[in-house]
């Protein structure tokens, strides 16, 4: 897949700076575009923004014409801010997204968890986890879903600001991503993409993950090592590391099932990397897509 790849990290001094943030968009490979739109909007009150088929100018951009016709949605919150763009390619897999390296799941801001939860109960969501409080914040809820093209959602509820945390509060009842997740083999390797970009630092820790110990039947409290990238405007990306994943599969039209890559805003980048900005794919460590998107301070 033509994609450029980032090499040759340096360590940055401060995560205060990073020049990576927030995250823009996130784009879903769906086989069926109309189940993905109405399960958004119907039960995460998400409204269609724009609804279509990709040109090859489009196709180009992202270094990939295979794209060109292909039926695509942009989806966006009540406050017509478009986050979601849904791509249809039919013969995309649904694949079991606890066992792939790559982008695993998306933590979304909401409101209320109570207000969400009963419609849940028969949507083409599948719930994972019932809204419980995080461990280290009482002001802080999660729901875990799995959407349908195999996408996990961490619906998260910020009841007030916590500077601890550095977290978004939602907006309205279902706001935006503010975390993707990605699974990794080796979290300093895929660390190591996105410590190349100026002023971008990831964090150590080993903790415990709800919704992976519960699709690999573990133990609650079993501990993984995760990595935190504190990103511009309260977002992150989460790096978690498991043994005996699997390569994600590719559709046809060469993009990777479920969550397919993650748009960034980036203040600045390398000499070497400013190519990026054309909008191309640029490929992390792991495999995993990504794009950068131009964005002064």
């Amino acid at each position: 897949m033509p994609a450029i790849k980032l090499t040759n990290s340096k360590r940055s001094s401060t995560l205060a700076n990073s020049s990576l943030g927030p995250v823009l968009s996130v784009t879903i490979v769906t086989p069926d575009l109309n189940s993905s739109i109405d399960a958004y909007r119907n039960y995460l009150h998400q409204r269609i923004h724009l609804e279509g088929r990709i040109n090859l100018r489009q196709a180009r951009r992202l270094g990939m014409s295979s794209l060109t016709g292909a039926k695509v949605a942009w989806m966006a919150n009540e406050l017509d801010e478009r986050w979601l763009r849904l791509i249809e390619i039919p013969d995309a897999e649904v694949v079991d997204p606890f066992d792939h390296r790559g982008w695993m799941s998306l933590s979304i801001n909401v409101q209320d968890l109570d207000v969400l939860r009963p419609a849940l109960e028969s949507s083409p969501f599948q719930i994972m986890g019932e809204p419980e409080n995080l461990d280290t914040s009482q002001e802080t809820r999660t729901m875990q879903l799995i959407g349908p093209a195999g996408e996990v959602l961490y619906l998260t509820e910020v009841k007030s600001e916590i500077p601890a945390l550095e977290l978004p509060v939602a907006r309205c009842l279902v706001d935006r991503v503010f975390g993707p997740v990605l699974l990794a083999d080796n979290r300093e390797q895929a660390l190591e993409t996105y410590e190349e970009l100026p002023g971008t630092e990831g964090v150590n820790s080993n903790a415990g993950i709800t919704a992976i110990n519960r699709a690999r039947h573990l133990e609650p409290g079993e501990k993984h090592p995760i990595s935190i990238i504190r990103l511009r405007g309260n977002n992150l990306i989460e790096v978690n590391q498991l043994d005996s994943l699997n390569e994600r599969p590719v559709s046809s039209a060469g993009l990777p099932a479920g969550i397919a890559f993650i748009s960034f805003a980036s203040e600045s980048l390398p000499e070497n990397l400013q190519i990026a900005w054309s909008g191309s794919l640029v490929r992390g460590a792991t495999g995993e897509l990504f794009q950068l998107i131009k964005q002064q301070s």
